[in-house]
């Protein structure tokens, strides 16, 4: 009698979850607009302002664009470090501006990874280094420098401060538990039936 309440508790909490899961399909099926023949019939959403094109709070989406952040920022710092190592300084000062030439640096992280041009238009966007140009191409702007904005010690301890917050911030998401999944009994072989022979018509 244990064993079937048990199993019977097990098929109830799966059927739940199931409709719980096509709940949510039909709730995002009513606001997704390829679901709809016509847009007009798509309801409007009430979205704030600084919530617009980010992804649900919570959601699996949220978590990996806070570690793709993780790992922009990581590349960041290596690029930064590795101009800060190479460069050259203006001055004797330690807080003098570093500088290292685009085509060493191209040699240089081209052991790293392939992406320089982009790892250098974000550390632009967010203040970490400069250089002159929409971008930089291999060979033509061999000669052009590119050069960290402030000193090395200051970038490293912001960019670390950032690491350190989004790492939090992915230690305090919920991760939604998986049910175990309970064993399947074997079934047992059936015996093969003998062939029925064919009876031929009169």
């Amino acid at each position: 009698m244990e064993a079937k309440g048990n199993t019977e508790r097990s098929v109830l909490s799966r059927i739940n979850m199931f409709n719980q899961h096509v709940e949510e399909h039909k709730n995002w099926q009513r606001i997704n607009p390829f679901s709809h023949y016509n847009v007009r019939d798509v309801p409007k959403r009430s979205i704030q302002k600084d919530l617009y094109g980010t992804p649900p709070a919570g959601s699996l989406s949220e978590r990996r664009a806070v570690q793709a952040q993780i790992l922009s920022l990581q590349e960041i710092l290596q690029l930064c470090e590795l101009i800060n190592e190479n460069g050259e300084r203006q001055s004797a000062d330690d807080a003098a501006e570093v500088s290292l030439m685009f085509g060493v640096l191209f040699e240089m992280y081209n052991h790293i990874s392939d992406k320089l041009l982009g790892t250098l238009l974000c550390a632009r966007k967010h203040k970490y280094i400069d250089f002159e140009g929409e971008t930089l191409f291999q060979g033509r702007d061999d000669k052009k420098g590119v050069r960290l904005l402030r000193p090395f010690e200051e970038l490293r301890d912001g960019i670390l401060n950032k690491i350190e917050s989004l790492r939090c911030i992915l230690a305090e998401q919920p991760v939604e538990p998986v049910e175990p999944v309970e064993p399947v009994e074997p079934v047992e072989p059936v015996e093969p039936t003998e062939p029925v022979e064919a009876v031929e018509e009169p």
